[in-house]
């Protein structure tokens, strides 16, 4: 046989051995024998819940099916994470751009060896370092971070990504064009596009644009606002063209935010203020035989609900049509450009409010208006926050105190301003009984007062708010219900204690 005819025989046969070995492969997986080539690892590798597949004669070699939402050798990576906790030290997201707008650079660079944090450590797992660039934070700085090279320099820098404190990632405020969530539907219901995706190139605003991570857009289909639009949006592509809309992200609550508080004029009994400093005071008036005249403080909690003193409305002893409600007054009865009138749909008092006891000193105020929205917010018409479930502030936290009521017990008339005052929260031992004048004092009730005896709630103030800041907001502590004499020495003042009445307001404001 020629060396020709050797060499074609060789092919052939070689040919023949891979048609047989394919035909092989064929079968045993048409039969389902292609798992016995692998087995369920013998300790977990995945993280996350991933479920781990180890080679069966390779046992080093393994393999990770990774749940929605995570990814990675070792499923060890967010790819749903949009913010970072606390300092961030753990966020496993996909964050890479810095504050300056560079990219990270990936943490496997072999000069990065050279530095204290890299992915070849043997604890770069738990540290959340690997072959990628994402932002991390391995030595618990203040928030995730990378290295970027600069002037062919490795160097490191804050990430540009958003703290899940910041209501930025979860809400609108205004037109939101500091939004920075992950919401990525439009109002009619459709998926918005990548920013970097082909379809949006020659868009003006996409991920190559030259602000792009100031205006949030990156390798992400996430609403946004880039061009200062009514609210955020987003690309879609619908009916085989690329289209834009809007999309329906959450407003952000704004209640208990204020303008900042100008200088008051100290009085005895408390200063005078401006509304803005107290957007959420209310006064309420009530008509008697033709004459109108100021009867008690409330509260806004919402557009069209008022929370006041039980008290100050004795069942079957107001018509809800004689009742008005002030909002945006400095002035008890002087007129104001920014002032809201309502009268009043309907009121409810607690069920169990005791008039003997004044237990249970709680009221709500329906405001009437021909649509489903009352007051409109303004500088100085704004709702309070109510408090957090739970919320017990330190005993002599300070807090505030508003309302158009006496300076004193011996005035003869209310306050012509509005007025306000600083007290503080008394611990439970100290609001008693004995320091009451004997009066029942209950777990409902809550003591404040200004240990100077300069500032107290009195008279006309009753259905007014005690207010303190609590997460950068002021929330609703307590309602002015009662006490002995105004200002009086080691004789504090008694509230409702709102936090045990969130159900029945939200049960009740659900009507």
């Amino acid at each position: 046989m020629s060396s020709r005819q050797t060499l074609l025989f060789l092919l052939l046969a070689g040919a023949i051995a891979v048609l047989q070995c394919q035909e092989l492969f064929i079968r045993i997986t048409r039969s389902g024998r292609e798992s016995q080539l692998r087995r369920g690892c013998m300790k977990p590798l995945c993280l996350h819940g991933g479920r781990c597949q180890k080679a069966l004669y390779s046992p080093n070699l393994f393999i990770c099916f990774c749940p929605p939402g995570f990814s990675g050798k070792f499923c060890e990576i967010d790819t749903r994470a949009v913010c970072y906790q606390d300092r961030g030290d753990t966020y496993r997201g996909t964050w890479s751009t810095t504050e300056s707008g560079a990219e990270c650079v990936n943490w496997k660079t072999k000069a990065l060896r050279f530095k204290g944090f890299h992915a070849d450590r043997p604890d770069a797992l738990q540290l959340g370092l690997g072959d990628h660039n994402y932002c991390r934070n391995p030595d618990k700085s203040s928030k995730p971070w990378c290295h970027v090279l600069k002037k062919n320099v490795y160097v490191w820098e804050y990430c540009s990504i958003t703290s899940c404190a910041d209501e930025k990632h979860s809400c609108v405020l205004g037109r939101g064009t500091d939004y920075r969530g992950s919401h990525h539907q439009t109002a009619s219901g459709l998926t918005c596009l990548r920013w970097d995706s082909h379809l949006i190139d020659k868009n003006v605003y996409n991920a190559i644009h030259p602000n792009a991570h100031h205006l949030g857009l990156s390798s992400h289909n996430y609403c946004r606002n880039p061009d200062n639009d009514t609210r955020p949006w987003c690309n879609i592509f619908k009916n085989g063209v690329t289209k834009w809309e809007h999309c329906d992200v959450p407003v952000c609550s704004t209640c208990g935010l204020r303008k900042h508080k100008v200088a008051e004029i100290q009085i005895k009994g408390g200063a005078y203020s401006y509304i803005e400093s107290h957007p959420w005071q209310a006064g309420i008036f009530v008509k008697n035989r033709g004459l109108e005249g100021y009867h008690c403080g409330g509260i806004l909690i919402n557009s069209c609900w008022i929370l006041s003193a039980a008290h100050c409305f004795p069942k079957r002893s107001f018509d809800p049509r004689r009742l008005k409600v002030v909002l945006g007054r400095t002035f008890r009865v002087k007129s104001s450009a920014t002032e809201q009138i309502f009268q009043v749909e309907r009121y409810i008092t607690h069920e169990k409010y005791n008039p003997r006891t004044l237990d249970n000193d709680i009221a709500l105020l329906k405001l009437k208006h021909p649509s489903e929205n009352c007051a409109t917010e303004t500088d100085s018409v704004h709702p309070v926050c109510l408090p957090k479930a739970g919320l017990q502030l330190p005993d002599w936290t300070e807090c505030e105190v508003s309302g158009y009521g006496k300076h004193e017990m011996s005035s003869p008339f209310h306050s012509e301003r509005l007025k306000e005052g600083h007290v503080r929260l008394y611990p439970d031992s100290f609001c008693t009984s004995a320091r009451l004048a004997n009066r029942t004092v209950t777990k409902n009730m809550l003591c404040a007062g200004d240990t100077r005896q300069l500032h107290d709630a009195c008279k006309g103030d009753s259905g007014g708010p005690l207010v303190c800041l609590n997460d950068g907001r002021m929330r609703l502590i307590g309602i002015i219900s009662w006490g002995v004499g105004c200002g009086m020495k080691n004789t504090p003042g008694v509230y409702t204690r709102v936090v045990r009445y969130l159900n029945w307001i939200q049960e009740n404001v659900r009507l």
